[in-house]
């Protein structure tokens, strides 16, 4: 656990923190009852987090999913203005699909075929904080805070993804993905700008950008490559292009620039056309690992016992890692935007 963030967080387990909070935001005041759920949500999120830091790895992704859970539904509450706990929508917000059938047979096997598990999202816990949270991801370009925002469309429930679809996403896992056989699917990106009139612009760099560097023109950017010497391209498009087709933006969280400042990444547009936040796809991420220790030990345990087709545990191990560190984090960075974009929209002169 980081425990700066969460000693921030700590607020969330305060009934009068949160209330103070609430009123700043929305300009209404919490009843106890719904400060109370708030408060235990966040406090179950807590424990949950720190007995996974303490036990087995043979059981942490799935503490550490439950502190996700519980994590998101303490901000869900919190972010609605008038619904309690009987507004929020039974279960996850994700099902896993045909996992029996893709993890059939020799065990190594199934092993080598983790990355092919798939999920469905659905009406649920998963929907509610999308929803909560209008699938805004904060942007980072050279500051540890804030500079930008963007509300991703919410995507309708019955979006399949796999793992690979996220793991090879996730610019955090860099290191292991450069000893990979498999070609990560993002690449980093600087000098952003936007505005209606000169539209987007961003200069992206890496080799991996080739990869998918056809399917941003496709959907109506323009790429040009800054020098023949280094794998640098410049991205662009019209702003009316940019608000309906917006890049699918991540960060590196561990790897930060000078151990503070989030480093940006573009990836790779998911197949479906939908775009989800940080927060969104590492909820998936927590929910495929908790599934996968909770559901099939025998595989989970079999990845880090130095058995045959463990080759992937390095990647899973590390992506955990980001779990745990991050989630927390992220949590934390859009709650403080929130209230501060609140708090300024309210300030401004009408």
């Amino acid at each position: 656990m980081q425990s700066s963030t969460w000693q921030k967080l700590l607020f969330l387990e305060s009934h009068d923190s949160v209330i103070a909070w609430h009123q700043q935001a929305f300009s209404r005041t919490l009843n106890a009852r719904r400060a109370k759920e708030i408060t235990s949500a966040a406090r179950q999120a807590r424990e949950f987090f720190r007995n996974s830091a303490e036990s087995n790895v043979s059981v942490k992704p799935l503490l550490t999913f439950y502190g996700v859970a519980s994590l998101s539904r303490s901000v869900a509450l919190l972010l609605n203005p008038k619904g309690g706990e009987s507004g929020l929508t039974q279960g996850h917000g994700i099902t896993t699909v045909e996992w029996p059938k893709t993890l059939s047979g020799e065990i190594s096997a199934g092993l080598a075929a983790l990355g092919e598990l798939k999920i469905k999202t659905c009406k649920g816990l998963f929907s509610d904080i999308i929803k909560q949270t209008d699938n805004t991801i904060c942007i980072h370009i050279n500051s540890s805070a804030v500079e930008w925002r963007i509300p991703y469309h919410s995507p309708e429930p019955g979006d399949e993804l796999t793992f690979d679809d996220l793991m090879l996403r996730l610019p955090d896992l860099n290191s292991e993905h450069k000893r990979s056989s498999q070609t990560a699917l993002y690449a980093s990106a600087g000098s952003l700008s936007y505005d209606l009139d000169n539209g987007f612009k961003a200069q992206v760099t890496s080799d991996n950008f080739l990869e998918f560097i056809d399917i941003y023109r496709s959907h109506g950017y323009q790429v040009t490559q800054d020098t023949q010497d280094t794998p640098s391209y410049n991205l662009s498009c019209d702003a009316k292009n940019f608000q309906e087709n917006p890049p699918q933006f991540f960060h590196s969280y561990i790897n930060k620039m000078f151990k503070t400042i989030p480093v940006l990444h573009i990836t790779k547009p998911l197949k479906s056309g939908s775009r989800y936040s940080q927060i969104a796809i590492t909820y998936m991420l927590s929910y495929f690992l908790g599934m996968l220790s909770r559901y099939y030990p025998t595989h989970w345990t079999s990845l880090f016992s130095g058995e045959k087709g463990d080759g992937r545990w390095p990647e899973i191990y590390l992506t955990q890692k980001y779990i745990d560190l991050c989630f927390p984090e992220l949590i934390l960075e859009f709650l403080d935007d929130n209230l501060a974009l609140n708090k300024k929209t309210k300030s401004t002169p009408s």
